[in-house]
């Protein structure tokens, strides 16, 4: 039997779960009753080799795994093992089902059903999924004759049930008080204002009344953040105890922070402190929303709005987990405007209405890195493949035109020279029909598994090699050495950053900054947008003139119940949720919901008018709204618009000379929408990060080596090199998966057709209002909007797209002058580098056949001779082999007999025949000569190409325009202008720089000196406590003699020194002292350490550090030693 779990600890959970019921049946095995005993064995990213190769070896009964790892054993030798295979479980199905995780497993089901000797029986099981027969389509796939294969639904027809409670712990939302601690805090209502004073005490008085709480967020820092208050908040308590027994609050922390960033191994650790008591509750993100057995907790706490109805029942489901037990969940919304959207998630959480399930259809970039996968062990004939691949439920519309040009890709037929820098995966052989793997693609497929994009997190490790945890590649680059930061509620200095890991040490009890990760939220369902805007509209619709008076009156009272009875809200969230919608309605004269659109025009603080669009019907529809107003406005405006999207509307700012815009220009044809939308996107920094992370999964930008770390930045620069040169070619596969994704898994571009369907056909109005000031819904837009552009400039360079600047080189060139570095280039170094760029240096050379059509892809057309220099096997033999095949063609150029690969046959014909096509051929060979040659000539490249040099010239300068060539003077021995690739000067530039700093000798001693004197700040001291430990540090281990010490040393390097502040220091135990002998009797010498640092003195033995040479221990040694260790620490 298989189990496959989506994530490693839901994985690990059911292995325990397993043990009880399986020693049973060991037991009774061992009585004679019959039963085999059964094995079980977890497959998984963090299970170490030697437990991997005995699953090989000795394959057990139950082996759980998860998505990837199947993915991996099916792509390697342990696929072996999968044959024996009769039942697939699939366990919480609905958390793969709608994202490319669920197509990548779809497929990987099909395969084992090839590996398998009989057809596996799969079972998918899941709480929150509707409809069922999606779901189940998706597990179950289609047969050989392309029919859907049998599937029995089994529907209990029973939902947990659910105890929910929306609290609002405050009168009135908009009258809160400042809390200039919570950082990020400030809510929309009222500037500088703050709910989470009122909040966490709340928060605090809720787990202290409960044995076992989880407390759910939607962010990694805000569960961090709240769990350190949560702690600080009960150390601060008199009276610390609570009702429940047994429980010992001192010295221990009452809360933890648990994510997805913390390592496994601490997840594991904190929830078994969960589990024995040891911790009152978790702050989580949905790191535990799945099935994951948590014990007896008996409350879940949602802060904010989970953003979907079937996060809120797999959260509170979290709590009373027994049979026929209620599930007990508390909501706290962080502002009105959340407090609209919670009290319809808390209605249809009860009534079990959760959102509907589509899966992705056709994701290219999955199939690319299965196809890869299943060539790699195995090669397939194409119908054969396509058939299997047709098999899976996401890919059953797959055309013949997509899956071929997904093998194109695979095969490294790309139509322009800039491509060849990617590695072909396959060879695809299509007189033959058939598809083989490449040296290599193997390794690249089980180094790169899975879906889930790389965002180049570091990891955080202790010195021993134990992982804590993971951090944002951004925050690591704003910390250093030394600083503490806050992770998983605990307290970590930084010992050390490497270009893959952070080394920490435990600082407990110390402040440390919070970390920060960035990520994308889904957004709110249309599903979810339209109940909002329907219970708005109801709501609304019952509502006086006069809210408070009528509040005041008791008028409301049969609304205020009935929003507890049905949207669970306690009395205060009621009246503060109809306070709401009142005052929205007063500013604007109407309220957004299901049938109205609110556009709202006001001014700024600098005078600009800004307008907004208040919808409820969520990011997906809005975030492709505003780009077609963006298009539209934007052009009309004849410039760029500033504009933000959210889940509650659009907002963008007017230029100076403009106060409005007619209401119609906001309204797009539904029947042009797709067509503005396809001509929009490319030109958004939303294409070009899906286009990253499409091109990562497809093995177009693979990393390394396994496991290891590839910067965030890194991908971003080969992600837009990589689109830069696709883009000039639609039909390249990632181009139209990435807009596939962004239309259909990003954008719900069918609802927003709806919704302009209705305000064409009038069954959704456009209410207009102008205000002096932001109404209360427009006010969390406009905060948005600001926060956007404050930020505008941390945008990654990598995904912005601007127009290019096109400049004269020669003129240029006259106003700079040429760049001079015959000087500064190594010679070495140049020689070195123009053999790598033409394979001609060890290890650069092909090995087979496959490498030497790569050769050829990547250098252009060669002659027998040039290609046999760069093998390191004998080739010729293998040349007619590959003409024959139409691998490689014969060409006529610059009087030689060449090589080409077939690929770039049509273009070297092209610039042979002369015509339209030659100039643009001419400029693709040159762009390939510039990239694989060292500094050149005119002259040079015009006679390796056979074209005259005045037609070079010309290419020349259109490829400088683009940045992709430069001019100047390189070669030491070289005279007159040469150019040369703007990568290879950058590759030069850097090895060259590399040498000279090996060749930089150690200084002399004057300048020893001269350093010495600021190291220890003899010329400019420092000051106070923090200054003295810096000067400590400075003098570690060094033998100090005492009587000068407090005398002279110290008071040289500290400008106020007090011998009071190195008592403190030492009493503290951040600084230890060790003596170190002495000349004279008198004469004393004394060693500085700060406690962090002892460690690296230590002798091997963990002695404390002592000169060599003072002496061995006598009897006043050994009286001193013993006298301290009766008595402790002694004054002297």
């Amino acid at each position: 039997m298989l189990y496959v779990s989506p994530l490693k600890a839901l994985a690990v959970d059911v292995e325990k779960n397993l043990t009880l019921p399986l020693r049973g049946v060991t037991e009774c095995s061992e009585e004679g009753y019959g039963f085999d005993r059964i094995r079980v064995g977890v497959r998984s990213g963090d299970t170490p080799a030697p437990e991997r190769r005995r699953l090989v070896t000795r394959p057990p009964d139950i082996l759980i795994t998860t998505p990837e790892s199947l993915y991996l054993m099916l792509t390697s030798r342990a696929r072996q093992t999968l044959r024996s295979v009769r039942w697939v479980i699939v366990d919480e199905i609905h958390a793969v089902a709608a994202t490319k995780r669920g197509s990548h497993l779809a497929l990987s089901l099909e395969r084992l059903q090839e590996v398998a000797r009989s057809r596996p029986v799969r079972i998918g099981l899941s709480a929150t999924q509707r409809p069922l027969e999606v779901t189940s389509r998706l597990l179950s796939g289609y047969d050989e004759s392309g029919s859907p294969r049998p599937v029995t639904i089994i529907d209990t027809g029973e939902s947990r049930r659910l105890d929910i409670r929306v609290e609002v712990p405050v009168e009135d939302m908009t009258e809160l008080p400042a809390d200039p601690r919570e950082e990020g805090a400030a809510v929309h209502d009222r500037p500088g204002s703050s709910i989470w004073p009122s909040i966490q005490p709340r928060l605090l008085e809720l787990v202290l009344a409960h044995r076992s709480t989880l407390i759910f967020v939607n962010a990694r820092r805000l569960a961090e953040r709240v769990a350190s208050r949560l702690n600080e908040l009960h150390a601060q308590m008199p009276n610390r105890g609570d009702q429940y027994e047994g429980w010992s609050a001192a010295g221990t922390e009452l809360v933890s922070a648990h994510h997805g960033s913390l390592s496994r191994t601490r997840r594991l650790e904190i929830e078994a402190r969960l589990k024995s008591g040891e911790l009152r509750g978790l702050v989580a993100t949905s790191s535990l929303e799945l099935g994951i057995d948590m014990g007896a907790v008996d409350l879940v706490v949602q802060v904010e709005s989970p953003g979907s109805v079937s996060s809120a029942v797999q959260r509170i489901g979290r709590a009373g987990h027994g049979v026929g037990e209620t599930s007990r969940g508390r909501m706290f919304p962080k502002h009105r405007t959340d407090l609209l959207e919670t009290a319809v998630v808390a209605e249809r959480a009860v009534e079990g209405l959760i959102e509907t399930t589509t899966y992705p259809l056709n994701p290219l970039d999955v199939l690319a890195q299965q196809i890869v996968a299943m060539v790699a062990v195995e090669d397939w004939d194409t119908a054969d493949l396509l058939a299997v691949i047709r098999r899976a439920a996401p890919f059953h519309g797959l055309t013949r035109g997509g899956f071929e040009a997904v093998l194109e890709m695979l095969a490294g037929h790309y139509p322009a020279d800039e491509f060849a820098g990617l590695r072909a995966r396959i060879v695809w052989n299509r007189a033959e029909g058939t598809v083989r793997t490449r040296r290599g693609a193997g390794r690249v497929a089980v180094t790169n598994p899975g879906t889930i994009p790389d965002r180049g997190l570091y990891g955080v490790f202790l010195p021993d090699g134990k992982r804590v945890g993971e951090l944002d590649e951004e925050m690591v680059h704003e910390s250093r050495v030394g600083e503490r930061f806050l992770l998983g509620a605990s307290t970590w200095r930084i010992e050390e950053i490497t270009h893959e890991r952070v080394v920490v040490t435990p600082a407990p009890g110390r402040p440390g900054r919070m970390p920060f990760w960035h990520g994308d939220g889904p957004g709110r369902p249309v599903e979810l947008g339209r109940a909002v805007g329907e219970f708005t509209r109801r709501l609304a619709a019952r509502l006086p003139d006069d809210v408070d008076g009528a509040l005041a009156a008791g008028a409301l009272d049969d609304v205020v119940d009935e929003l507890g009875t049905r949207n669970r809200l306690e009395p205060r969230a009621a009246r503060n949720l109809l306070r709401f919608l009142a005052d929205q309605r007063a500013a604007t004269g109407a309220v957004p919901d299901d049938r109205t659109v609110v556009v709202e025009r006001f001014t700024d603080q600098l005078g600009d008018w800004q307008v907004c669009l208040l919808s409820p019907f969520g990011a997906r529809v809005h975030a492709p709204w505003a780009m077609a107003i963006e298009a539209g406005v934007g052009h009309s405006l004849g410039g760029r618009l500033d504009i933000v999207w959210s889940d509650d509307g659009i907002i963008f700012r007017l230029p100076e000379a403009r106060d409005a815009i007619p209401v119609a220009d906001l309204v797009v044809d539904p029947g042009e929408l797709e067509e503005l939308l396809v001509a929009q996107l490319p030109t958004t920094a939303l294409f070009a990060s899906r286009f990253r992370e499409v091109a990562g999964r497809a093995l177009l930008l693979p990393r390394h080596r396994p496991g290891g770390r590839s910067p965030l930045w890194q991908q971003r620069r080969r992600a837009a090199e990589l689109l830069e040169v696709a883009s000039r070619f639609p039909g390249f596969p990632m181009l139209a998966e990435t807009t596939r994704e962004c239309l259909t898994d990003v954008f719900d571009v069918a609802g927003l057709a709806e919704l302009l369907g209705g305000i064409a056909s009038g069954e959704v109005r456009m209410v207009v209002a102008e205000t002096e000031r932001p109404s209360p819904m427009a006010r969390s837009l406009s905060f948005d909007w600001t926060a956007n552009f404050v930020y505008d400039g941390d945008s990654p360079l990598g995904e912005r797209r601007a127009a290019a600047l096109t400049l004269d080189p020669d003129l240029l060139s006259e106003l700079m002058g040429v760049e001079e570095l015959r000087g500064l280039l190594d010679p070495g170094v140049l020689a070195e580098t123009e053999a790598r760029l033409q394979r001609r240096a060890a290890g650069w050379r092909a090995r087979d056949v496959d490498e030497v059509v790569d050769l050829l892809v990547e250098l252009g057309a060669l002659t027998p001779l040039e290609i046999a220099e760069r093998c390191t096997f004998p080739v010729a033999d293998s040349l007619e082999g590959l003409i024959e095949s139409g691998r490689v063609v014969r060409v006529d150029e610059a009087g030689e007999d060449r090589l080409v690969a077939a690929v770039d046959a049509e273009l070297h014909a092209g610039v042979a025949a002369g015509g339209s096509g030659r100039e643009a051929g001419i400029e693709a060979l040159l762009a390939r000569y510039s990239r694989t040659h060292g500094p050149f000539t005119v002259d040079e490249a015009a006679r390796r190409l056979g074209v005259e040099a005045a037609e070079l010239a010309g290419a020349l300068r259109k490829l400088s325009a683009r940045g992709r060539v430069t001019t100047g003077a390189f070669r030491p021995e070289g005279e007159g202008t040469e150019w040369i690739g703007t990568h290879v000067l950058r590759t030069l530039r850097r090895r060259s720089l590399e040498v000279l700093r090996r060749e930089v000798e150690a200084v002399d001693t004057p300048a020893l000196a001269r350093f010495s004197v600021g190291w220890h700040g003899l010329d400019t001291p420092r000051e106070g406590i923090p200054g003295l430990e810096v000067a400590i540090e400075r003098l570690e281990g060094s033998p100090l003699p005492v009587v000068s010490l407090e005398t002279m040393i110290l008071p040289a390097r500290i400008s106020d020194y007090r011998p009071p502040d190195l008592d403190a220091l030492i009493s503290s135990g951040q600084v230890v002292w060790t003596g170190c002998g002495g000349r004279r009797v008198r004469d004393g010498r004394v060693a500085f350490y700060l406690r962090d640092n002892l460690a690296m003195y230590s002798g091997p033995e963990g002695r404390p550090p002592r000169l060599s040479g003072s002496g061995s221990w006598g009897d006043v040694h050994r009286a001193v030693i013993g006298f301290l260790q009766s008595h402790g620490a002694s004054f002297w």
